[in-house]
Order: structure tokens, then C-alpha cells, then sequence
């Protein structure tokens, strides 16, 4: 198969699974192969990704440190893609999920592209609708992506919900605190 196809089937097998079909599992490629090849979803999401942090831009004062920025904002969202995948690899043992690790950093890494349709979709609603707040449409979708995200856990690891929940918010913190700690590094107030 041919990496145009497997992206496009793992994509397709993504939309499946949000429709909470679990037979999309059946469109990824669970190899060491497709594992790796599944990084290839941070390179679709990094078009999206800077436009939003540029955007972020358009209000900033006009002495704010613009390339600092965007350059640690780059390296942290380089750092998330793999923070999470190696803090799994750590927990996976203890869950006793470890043969399930592949598999599920497989899904959780393509779902990402569909993750970010959403919330650009919410922000396009968000836009033209103003009158339901700045960030209602933005937490809809952020609390969806989230339930996203624990059935995700809970279909390829094959755990109850409470640990599923704790998997998907702690990627969801660790995220946030790579974030808060690259913001400070871009205004140079980390100590």
C-alpha cells in the first residue's frame, strides 16, 4: 500500500471511529511500519497548526518577539508529538496494554487530523456566528475531542473509561503545560 492510500484509509478509519463505528479500527496498518508513518498526521496538522499561532499574532503588541515565538512555539509542538507517545510507552506496562501501545499511538496520532478539522470548523463557526460567545463553539469542540479521544483509548486498549479518561487528560495537560512553558520561553519569563 502506498502512503497516499494509507493516509486517506486511515483517515477514513478515523471518521468511522468518531461516528463510533469501532470497524474503522480495520482501516489502519498496525505494523511498526504504520506506527511510524503515523507521525506523517504532524506534518498534515502543521499547516493548520501555524496559522493559528500566527493568527494569535494579529493581536500582540507590536513589541512582541514574533520569530522567538514562532520558533518555540515549532519546537514545542514537536515536543508534544512525541512527549505523549513516550509517557504511553512508560504507562503501557503498568496498564498491561503494552502489546497494545502500537495500535493505539496509531489511531490517537491520525485522529489528530480530524481533531483539527474540528476545531477549525469552530472557529469558523465562532466567526460567523459571535453572538454565542468567543469560545462557545471552541469548548464544544474541545470537550467533543475529548470524548473523542477516551473512546479512541478505550476501543484500541481495551480499558474502562475512568482509565481512558485519565489517558486522554493526561495528554491533554501535558500538552498544556509544553504549551505555558513555551509561551513563557517565547516572552523569555520562564525564571
Amino acid at each position: 500500500m502506498n502512503m497516499s492510500s494509507e493516509t486517506l484509509r486511515a483517515l477514513y478509519g478515523t471518521w468511522r471511529i468518531a461516528r463510533g463505528d469501532a470497524n474503522g479500527l480495520t482501516f489502519f496498518d498496525f505494523s511498526l511500519n504504520g506506527f511510524w508513518r503515523s507521525f506523517l498526521a504532524a506534518i498534515i496538522v502543521f499547516p493548520a497548526f501555524a496559522f493559528l499561532r500566527w493568527h494569535d499574532l494579529l493581536e500582540a503588541p507590536e513589541d512582541f518577539p514574533v520569530g522567538r515565538y514562532m520558533t518555540v512555539e515549532v519546537v514545542a509542538y514537536v515536543i508534544k508529538w512525541l512527549a505523549f507517545p513516550v509517557l504511553m510507552y512508560q504507562v503501557m506496562p503498568i496498564l498491561g496494554r503494552t502489546e497494545r501501545y502500537i495500535g493505539f499511538i496509531t489511531v490517537y496520532n491520525w485522529s489528530s487530523v480530524l481533531q483539527m478539522a474540528v476545531y477549525l470548523v469552530a472557529l469558523l463557526l465562532g466567526v460567523l456566528f459571535p453572538m454565542l460567545g468567543p469560545g462557545g463553539f471552541v469548548m464544544v469542540a474541545v470537550i467533543a475531542m475529548l470524548v473523542y479521544g477516551v473512546y479512541i483509548a478505550r476501543l484500541t486498549l481495551s480499558v474502562p473509561i475512568p482509565t481512558a479518561s485519565a489517558i486522554v487528560m493526561a495528554d491533554f495537560l501535558l500538552s498544556m503545560v509544553i504549551t505555558s512553558i513555551g509561551i513563557r520561553l517565547a516572552l523569555g519569563q520562564l525564571f
